[in-house]
């Protein structure tokens, strides 16, 4: 492992060495995630959406990150997890790791890396002679549904296998973390660059540019939508934060503001119209899914108490952006 720093900042230098390496980039970060500056960083799930730009930020913000990909971290095996931890020594941990936010592994497969994983990992972690904080990433998924935003100390009563999966891996965690500080980050509806493909926005986009109809519920569902940008950003904040050691706090992270789905699709329509390329955005071809609640909103007035932020970014800006990325050379 190597401890490296960029000239001209070469694509997250190159995802910290593929997804292999200890980097590291000279500089200090923006207002709020000063404390990160030389910390070390250990990031699992490093090579996904959300990862990507995690490992970018932190990177920008001056940590040494490790970023180790899966040939080197293996959450299923214990000895993996133990090198990795021992390896590294970590002061910070952000652990994104996680199957099925697709929806395509089963509750066993889920459970083995989301609930096991978690578990192993933390328990490593408390073994160190010091402790280190920890990130962990949930899901609004956990909730009951509800008619009006969800706070942090709502019912849990998850309508999918992957909530499900992220409730059991919150309670695992809890069990065996008694000396970390550690943050559960429950996220909502994330956007932005390098989505999945069966994901809303990238699914018309393709579907758009291929001259194909793109099928969709009448769309009255609220949602909130996050930027992966402002994702990363509040993640990174939370871990700056000064935290008590051992403790365990849970926070949402959205912008706080409802969005009809039909205007987010709308958006994203209008976004391809200025490239030229023309949808045929037929609402209510496809039913609602059996179980899906109408409403699905974060309350984030913790968020903004405990960093006095929340993410930034206008709706249509960001859309209009990501369709530019996918469309432009």
């Amino acid at each position: 492992m190597d401890i490296g720093r960029s000239r001209g900042w070469r694509s997250s230098e190159t995802l910290c060495r593929r997804l292999g390496g200890v980097c590291r980039r000279s500089g200090g970060g923006g207002l709020g995630v000063d404390s990160l500056n030389g910390q070390r960083c250990l990031v699992t799930g490093a090579g996904g959406f959300i990862g990507q730009v995690l490992v970018r930020k932190l990177l920008a913000a001056g940590a040494i990150v490790h970023a180790p990909g899966r040939t080197e971290l293996d959450l299923d095996v214990e000895s993996s997890i133990r090198r990795t931890v021992r390896g590294f020594a970590p002061e910070k941990v952000f652990h994104l790791a996680a199957k099925g936010v697709t929806g395509a592994s089963s509750l066993e497969a889920l459970r083995e890396t989301n609930v096991h994983g978690t578990r192993r990992l933390i328990a490593e972690l408390n073994l160190l002679r010091h402790s280190p904080t920890v990130t962990l990433l949930g899901s609004g998924f956990e909730y009951a549904a509800k008619e009006t935003p969800l706070k942090e100390e709502d019912a849990l009563s998850p309508f999918s296998d992957y909530g499900i999966s992220k409730l059991e891996a919150a309670a695992a965690a809890r069990e065996v973390a008694s000396g970390l500080s550690v943050t559960w980050v429950r996220l909502f509806n994330v956007y932005g660059p390098g989505e999945s493909l069966g994901r809303l926005l990238p699914h018309i986009v393709s579907q758009s540019r291929q001259g194909l109809p793109v099928e969709v519920t009448a769309g009255e569902q609220l949602r909130d939508f996050t930027h992966v940008d402002d994702v990363a950003e509040g993640i990174m904040r939370l871990a700056a934060r000064p935290t008590a050691s051992p403790g365990w706090e849970v926070f949402n992270l959205g912008t706080g503001t409802a969005t009809r789905l039909h205007a987010f699709m709308s958006l994203v329509v209008a976004a391809l119209a200025s490239h030229g390329v023309v949808s045929d955005l037929r609402l209510g071809a496809r039913p609602y899914r059996s179980g899906e609640p109408m409403v699905y909103l974060p309350d984030v007035s913790r968020l903004q108490k405990a960093v006095g932020w929340l993410p930034a970014k206008p709706l249509d800006k960001g859309v209009s952006d990501v369709v530019s990325q996918a469309i432009l050379p």
